[in-house]
């Protein structure tokens, strides 16, 4: 799968203080700009965003100055599939996601999940890879992009194999040099075992044959025990069938009993009492027959008397909401003489209100305006006091201004200094990276006098100097050492010490450029302040003249306040008559109109009254009516009371002479059934034979205890068998153990053997891999070098130990000895043809790749990484801003050194 890097988006991230978005693309890009512009931070953030790797030892030093965050976003398209993704990461804080085209988050819970995510999509096998790759490939830092090629040949191959996966040979190599004796020790350990088995098993034939033999005999008692429990089986049932009769019979005798004694006698009984009722039922009837008119008379009586009772209710209640009534009017009455006393009452108050309305209008407006001028008189204390607190704050902000200036001048002073540190600081790098480069060279100088001191010569070898490839003599090794030697004491007494020594100098001058460079910074916001504060003070002194002009005002307003408090005192209490009067007048004001509605009311229930005792005498004499109807009710309530009290009964006679009938029936079916049962009994009573019964118990009890006998002998042997039998298994299963032993030590003696046959294909499979592939991107590197020179006579090699030179007309030149022109070309082509044979990633960023190029090398660069088979996108970061026109996409970055914040040019 391959992916295409479609954006890079930076905030607060080193030198990105605002969001910024670098737009990248398919083809070759350069990302260019002055040193420290920003330029290797889009390289950092895409290494840190995707492949979980940055330069530093803490990723807060990828937050910016003065945040306590920073983050990257990478949008990237699959090639196969078009979809788009973006990876969020945060420095500075754990927060790592993955949105979709829609800005919808994958659901990724954790960060090993997101890497695992993002290593299969960009082609990387192993998530746990992904920094390797980077670093050794795909985005290779500018400081690790020569230096590679200047280690030891041990150290070279710890760089390298990794990246082609050799170094899984090696370490599979190393985790099997302990096996041979691990199985040897194991081998002798389960053999000793094997011979302890075989002892045990001696006595395996004479337990097998103890075993059978109890078998036999266990099997004879089995079969006399189930010839016992047949012949007892046949008795049982025999038995069984007497024991089912004589049940039988025991039941039919309990059944002929109950009915005798007890069913048949009750139903006896039941019939008696349901002829006694009958005729209590018969009685009933007559009695009723004899007082009815009795008691239709007192029925219609008691109608009657409810009709009257509920008429002299009625009345009642008339009589009642008369009265009712008439206790109002007489409430009424006396309230009207209340109100004719609040009408007297009103008129007065009103005479009053006229009288106080002009001295309480000329008392109100006079309150109003004393309240007022003396609000003023208090705000002119007020505007004396705000007016000398702004007098002293103009003061305050006066001496800060002065402060300022006086910390503007001392930065100033420090300019030139400050506008040093980049300068210093590149100069500083450029010295790291050649001491660094210097380390190298003493170190492969060593190693190279200390194999040629191992090389036994006399004058003439065929053994080839590992410097030129040259048949070695001793002259030539003398003389090679000899020149390595005065190289290493020159490099050590005289350009590391003065590289050092500079080093040193730019330390300090560093620390005191970057001290000056802060308070330079620092200007523009003194500066900023000083306009604030200026800004301030004329706000200030605008409110003062405001303030005094509004005093002036005031003390206009204020001159004849104490006249109107000295009339103000004059027309004291003439509000509160009025209050006092006015209260009077609106507590009796109505008192009129309700004294009319008093009266209309009076009227009003006077006629309801004289209704209401017209239809009172409408009722008649109904008392007398009632008396006359409570005597006939005592005549007649004798026969009443007897006709309920015989009702019931009466109406049970036709249910009570059916109760009669079943009662009959019911003994009559009990008698029945008792001589069916006394012929039954005569029927099972021929048919049980009691001796017969005593006979076959006797024969079973016999048989059970012959068998209790035989499953004691059957018990014991068993139990022999038993013992017998766990230690037979006991000894089946060692003999499985040891045969499973020597099954294992076969397995052991055939693995020891593949363990030492895999050993040694490893360590040969390693070297072979290795020289394989230098063979292949020796040759592919080769090619790209003679492009990027211009120069078919000069040849690139990398050999089996990742050592890199160039041949000319049959001289070897080591890596260390070439140009920086030769070294960044021939770094460049070994670097390139990786990329292409790793291209299941698909792209690679290349940083300051163009160092010590002259422009047609440039050219020849661009044309190569164009031609790249597999890399579909191509990052190249430059100081050179001639790059720029020689690519597909440029992108301009600068820095604002005011700030210290990179910001987009152009793209």
């Amino acid at each position: 799968m391959t992916v295409v890097i479609e954006s890079v988006t930076l905030e607060d991230f080193k030198s990105y203080a605002d969001r910024t978005t670098i737009e990248l693309g398919d083809g070759v890009t350069a990302i260019v700009g002055e040193n420290g512009s920003g330029k290797s931070t889009v390289q950092e953030a895409i290494g840190f965003a995707l492949f979980d790797t940055h330069p530093f030892d803490n990723q807060d030093r990828l937050v910016r100055d003065g945040e306590n965050s920073g983050h990257v976003e990478v949008t990237f398209r699959v090639v196969e599939t078009g979809e788009v993704y973006t990876v969020r990461r945060w420095a500075g804080r754990y927060k790592f996601d993955v949105l979709d085209a829609n800005g919808d988050a994958l659901g990724l819970d954790t960060g090993s999940a997101i890497k695992e995510w993002v290593a299969e999509k960009i082609g990387v096998d192993d998530a746990d890879d992904l920094s390797e790759v980077w670093e050794r490939s795909v985005g290779v830092p500018q400081t690790n992009f020569l230096a590679d090629f200047t280690q030891s040949e041990k150290e070279r191959v710890d760089t390298f194999d990794p990246l082609f996966d050799i170094e899984r040979y090696r370490e599979a190599y190393k985790s099997l040099s302990g096996l041979q004796s691990e199985f040897d020790e194991e081998i002798s350990e389960k053999s000793e075992e094997v011979s302890e088995l075989r002892g045990e098993l001696n006595d395996l034939p004479a337990v097998e044959s103890e075993v059978e033999g109890l078998e036999d005999e266990l099997r004879e008692y089995e079969a006399d025990i189930a010839t016992i429990e047949h012949r007892v089986a046949v008795l049982q049932s025999n038995r069984a069938a007497l024991e089912e009769v004589e049940s039988a019979l025991d039941e039919k005798r309990s059944e002929l009993e109950s009915l005798e004694e007890t069913k048949i006698p009750a139903a006896e009984q039941q019939l008696e009492q349901a002829e006694e009722t009958l005729e209590d039922a018969e009685a009933a009837v007559e009695t009723l027959s004899n007082v009815e008119d009795e008691y239709e008379a007192h029925r219609e009586a008691e109608s009657e008397r409810e009709r009257l009772e509920e008429e002299i209710e009625e009345r009642d209640e008339l009589v009642g909401e008369r009265d009712e009534i008439q206790g109002e009017i007489d409430r009424k009455r006396a309230e009207a003489e209340q109100k004719k006393e609040d009408v007297e009452t009103a008129t007065k108050a009103e005479q009053r209100l006229e009288e106080l309305e002009s001295d309480v209008e000329e008392y109100r407006e006079l309150e109003e305006e004393v309240s007022d001028l003396e609000d003023d008189v208090e705000r002119i204390a007020a505007i004396d006091e705000e007016i000398s607190q702004h007098e002293a704050e103009i003061s305050d902000l006066g001496d800060e201004i002065s402060d300022l200036e006086d910390e503007i001048e001392a930065a100033e002073a420090q300019r030139d200094e400050a506008e040093e540190l980049d300068t210093l600081r590149e100069e500083q790098r450029e010295l790291s990276v050649e001491r660094e480069s210097l380390e190298n060279e003493v170190e492969e100088l060593e190693a190279q006098n200390e194999e040629l001191n191992d090389i036994d010569v006399g004058d003439a070898s065929d053994v080839p100097c590992p410097t030129c490839d040259r048949p070695i003599t001793a002259e030539h090794r003398d003389s090679v050492m000899e020149e390595n030697t005065a190289r290493i004491e020159e490099i050590e007494s005289s350009e590391f010490p003065e590289i050092d020594a500079r080093l040193d100098e730019l330390s300090g001058e560093i620390d005191d450029a970057e001290a000056a460079a802060d308070a330079v910074s620092e200007i523009p916001g003194y500066e900023s302040e000083i306009a604030d504060l200026e800004e301030e003070i004329a706000s200030i002194e605008s409110t003062i003249e405001e303030l005094r002009s509004e005093r002036s005002d005031l003390e206009a307003r204020t001159e004849d306040l104490p006249e109107k408090q000295r009339r103000l005192e004059e027309l004291d209490g003439v509000k509160e008559e009025y209050t006092r009067a006015k209260t009077r007048y609106e507590d009796n004001k109505s008192a009129e109109s309700e004294l009319e509605c008093i009266q209309d009311r009076i009227e009003k229930l006077e006629t309801e009254v004289a209704e209401l005792d017209e239809e009172i005498a409408s009722y008649g004499d109904l008392d007398s009516e009632l008396e006359a109807v409570k005597e006939t009710l005592a005549e007649t309530r004798e026969g009443y009371e007897t006709y309920l009290a015989k009702e019931d009964e009466a109406k049970k006679r036709d249910e009570r002479a059916e109760a009669v009938e079943e009662a009959r029936s019911e003994l009559e079916s009990l008698q029945s059934r008792a001589e069916d049962v006394r012929d039954e009994i005569n029927e099972l009573d021929s048919e049980f034979d009691e001796e017969r019964l005593g006979a076959l118990e006797s024969d079973i009890d016999a048989f059970e205890t012959e068998k209790d006998r035989l499953s004691g002998k059957r018990e014991t042997v068993e139990e022999n068998l038993s013992g017998k039998q766990s230690k037979l298994d006991d000894l089946y299963e060692k003999q499985s153990e040891k045969e499973a032993l020597e099954a294992e030590i076969t397995e052991l003696e055939r693995d020891k053997r593949f363990a030492g046959w895999s050993r040694n294909t490893l360590q040969q499979g390693a070297a072979d891999l290795r020289e394989l592939i230098t063979t292949e991107i020796g040759h592919r590197a080769n090619e790209v070098f003679q492009q990027l020179r211009g120069n078919p006579t000069e040849t690139l090699v990398w050999d089996k130990t990742y050592n890199l030179r160039v041949r000319v007309k049959g001289q070897d030149k080591p890596f260390d000895s070439l140009s920086g022109g030769e070294k960044m070309a021939a770094a460049l082509a070994v670097r390139l043809a990786i990329l292409e044979r790793l291209a299941s990633v698909g792209m690679a960023f290349l940083d300051e790749p163009t160092a010590n190029l002259d422009t047609e090398k440039k050219q020849n660069l661009v044309n190569q990484l164009e031609s790249l088979e597999g890399l579909g996108q191509l990052t190249v970061v430059s100081h050179d801003r001639t790059f720029e026109a020689m690519t597909e996409r440029a992108v301009v970055l600068e820095k604002d050194e005011t700030d210290e914040v990179t910001r987009v040019v152009s793209q």
